[in-house]
């Protein structure tokens, strides 16, 4: 039995045990804490919310830029089952398609901040207690590899951070924090519903003042839906089932007095069905990390961590014939890819400085062109990628209202050992045989901030950034098909974007159950990555750089387009009028625009792929622990374009949620929840040929969740 069985087995047969823990929850405990602390009637005040996404504790109100934070109250009230659904409740937050994680295809799931939309990779660094969780080869992310139950907080930095945190953060960061193990306790939670979906997690933590941590592991399937819209369904249209199991654990441990020394690392496996018989793809990834923090002085440190990263992709499609009555292979992928890491961060005195280390290296093995039942192509493409940098950034008080925030970075990228080869199987001839110059080179980057604490209630921040994001592997040399047929072509030329940026914002607390923040914003990014369309294919045959592309399909090839603006408004509200009641508001207004396109005119003046104009969400909630709590959530999402010719529109959607909970006794609650209350066909994608992909139906979800000890 392989690792990969042994740890899916075992995950199932918990099943059982989560239903008995539940039934040993019923009996009275008082001496045990079964829940989160009830909130103050009034808002949590901005100087309290400590921020580490800046690689330094800093509060939020000592922040030039608009930080958003997550807190574990916000994760227990919200309707969301995974990582991913949370964030799509977060001002200015875009999936590249909004699917639950669950139905996703992971090419997917890459997320973006503020319009800076675009291609499959991310341009926001997504991390995990400060490791990327974004995939080292492809730039995206699995979101269900963190269970919602192992977070403390999650904190989410709008606008560029690469000072900080370098490449990957063009657009900004989501940093998740994890629980630590306090004084030890037990949870465990089982829950099913719609689609014959079950999750089942559990959580040990233990702790005192010298050590602590914990160990947890979650386990998912569901049958799925189909995600193909209604009146387009054909025979192969089958629903996108998904199951995973992941394992995760962490220790830290006080070495002395001046010295912790803390660990983790992370199993997951995941299977999918990807809407029809010959789509499926499997994941099996891990990750392992090791730290210390030296306290150096009385008010600063030095801290040091190492990170390996390891998966493996597997990846089978097809092309489905007119009518969507019959399929055949069009390709089966094998993507292995890791990546290894390390920083080390001095921090004291309101002042920062640090170096980072990043080398990324995959390998992709393809088998396409299928004919008379075989595949007749084989291709196999892989390179390496190195990423250091060198940041300083820190803080001046100028008077008692006045701070000033300065940072500079300077990044050096290399792309190596970049390669294609492609054989004919049917004879073993070489057919391309391609080693691609090694390219490499540096950016400077900046930030400057300013903060004016006008009175306790008004607060005002100005933030002024530049910086990049270098390709992927897997943009600069693995091709991929996707639906529609159609055909993307990678380029090893690709030059890494740039953006500068600049934010103004005002924060607002005219009493303590009150809070406002409203923020202006504006980016530029240059030499911007996308897939550009090359052709669409009137008749099957061969589109150069492509090569065959079936009748309907469309060739693209990633290239950098030029230059595209993202501006907007972002605003914020929250009211407390009391411990038992919430009411949030948020609204982002975000036109984009493509302002120079270098030998493609038709692109001029089109909008971000991807990119909605607005988006909204509204939260009204009962959230006294003592009697039932209630909350409604409602979320709108405005049209945006599927391709860079703005010739698919996926329509806006509008959703409801809602979310039930009762503690039954001092060990023991009750949940349910309610996604898409009003079973509403949200389009979540468009495709220009007219094939569309929905979201989810109404869903529903309930279970018990037991806790005991902290």
């Amino acid at each position: 039995m392989t690792l990969r069985e042994a740890v899916l087995r075992s995950l199932r047969n918990a099943r059982r045990g989560f239903l008995v823990l539940a039934v040993w929850g019923l009996w009275p405990a008082a001496a045990l804490e079964a829940q989160d602390p009830v909130p103050s009637d009034s808002v949590i005040a901005l100087g309290e919310l400590i921020v580490s996404a800046l690689r330094a504790p800093t509060s939020v109100r000592e922040v030039p830029g608009n930080v958003t934070t997550v807190t574990r109250e916000e994760l227990r009230l919200s309707a969301a089952q995974t990582l991913q659904d949370v964030l799509q409740e977060v001002p200015g937050l875009n999936f590249r398609f909004p699917f639950q994680a669950g139905v996703a295809h992971p090419s997917w799931q890459a997320v973006t901040l503020r319009g800076l939309g675009g291609t499959a990779a991310s341009r926001t660094l997504v991390l995990v207690d400060g490791v990327p969780l974004n995939d080292p080869y492809f730039g995206w992310v699995r979101w269900s590899q963190v269970p919602v139950e192992v977070i403390e907080r999650i904190e989410i930095v709008r606008g560029g951070a690469t000072v900080s945190w370098g490449s990957q953060s063009l657009a900004g960061v989501v940093h998740v924090i994890t629980r630590s193990g306090g004084g030890g306790g037990f949870s465990a939670g089982v829950q099913g519903g719609s689609q014959s979906t079950f999750r089942g997690d559990a959580m040990a933590s233990f702790g005192d003042d010298r050590a602590g941590g914990y160990v947890a592991g979650e386990f998912f399937d569901s049958d799925g839906y189909i995600l193909t819209e209604p009146s387009l369904r054909g025979a192969v249209d089958i629903p996108s089932a998904s199951s995973h199991g992941a394992l995760r654990a962490k220790v830290e441990f006080q070495a002395g007095d001046r010295l912790r020394i803390h660990a983790q690392g992370n199993y997951f496996d995941q299977d999918k069905d990807n809407a029809t018989p010959l789509r499926n793809n499997t994941t099996e990834a891990g990750f392992g990390q090791v730290g210390a923090t030296l306290t150096t002085g009385e008010a600063s440190t030095l801290a040091f961590n190492a990170y390996l990263q390891s998966q493996t992709y597997v990846n089978s499609f097809s092309g489905v014939g007119t009518g969507r009555n019959s399929e055949e292979p069009s390709i089966s992928q094998d993507v292995p890819s890791s990546g290894v890491g390390a920083n080390l961060v001095w921090s004291g005195g309101g002042f920062a400085l640090g170096a980072d280390f990043l080398r990324a290296t995959g390998d992709a093995t393809e088998r396409y062109l299928y004919r008379d039942g075989a595949f007749t192509r084989q291709r196999e493409t892989g390179g390496d990628q190195t990423l250091f940098g060198l940041f300083v950034q820190g803080h001046n008080d100028l008077g008692e209202r006045w701070r000033l925030w300065t940072g500079a970075r300077l990044d050096v990228w290399q792309n190596s050992s970049g390669s294609r080869h492609i054989l004919n199987t049917t004879d073993g001839s070489v057919l391309t045989d391609d080693a691609f110059e090694d390219r490499s080179g540096t950016q400077f980057s900046s930030n400057i901030g300013l903060l004016f604490d006008a009175s306790e209630r008004v607060a005002m921040r100005l933030n002024l950034h530049t910086g990049l994001r270098v390709p992927t592997l897997n943009e600069l040399y693995k091709p991929f098909r996707a639906a529609g047929n159609v055909v993307n072509e990678s380029n090893a030329a690709l030059n890494p974007e740039r953006v500068s940026g600049a934010e103004i914002g005002v924060d607002l607390q005219p009493d303590p159950s009150v809070l406002v923040r409203l923020t202006g914003f504006l980016a530029n990014v240059r030499d911007a990555i996308t897939d550009v369309t090359i052709q669409e294919a009137e008749t099957s045959g061969v589109i150069q750089p492509c090569g065959f592309v079936a009748a309907g399909g469309v060739c693209r090839r990633r290239d950098n387009v030029g230059t595209f603006w993202s501006a907007g408004i972002e605003t914020e509200i929250e009211l407390r009028p009391s411990a038992a009641w919430l009411l949030a508001v948020n609204h982002q207004y975000n036109p984009t625009e493509v302002t120079d396109a270098p030998g493609r005119p038709d692109l001029i003046g089109n909008e971000v792929q991807g990119s909605p104009t607005h988006r909204a969400m509204l939260r009204v909630g009962h959230v006294d622990p003592t009697t039932l709590e209630v909350v409604a959530t409602a979320r709108y999402l405005g049209t945006r374009f599927d391709n860079d010719l703005n010739t698919g529109e996926i329509a806006g959607s509008f959703l409801v949620d809602l979310r039930f909970r009762r503690q039954l006794t001092s060990r023991l609650s009750a949940f349910a929840s309610v996604q898409n209350l009003f079973d509403a066909i949200a389009e979540m994608s468009h495709d220009a040929n007219g094939f569309i992909r929905v979201g989810a139906p109404r869903t529903l979800i309930g279970g018990l969740r037991v806790r005991l000890g902290g």
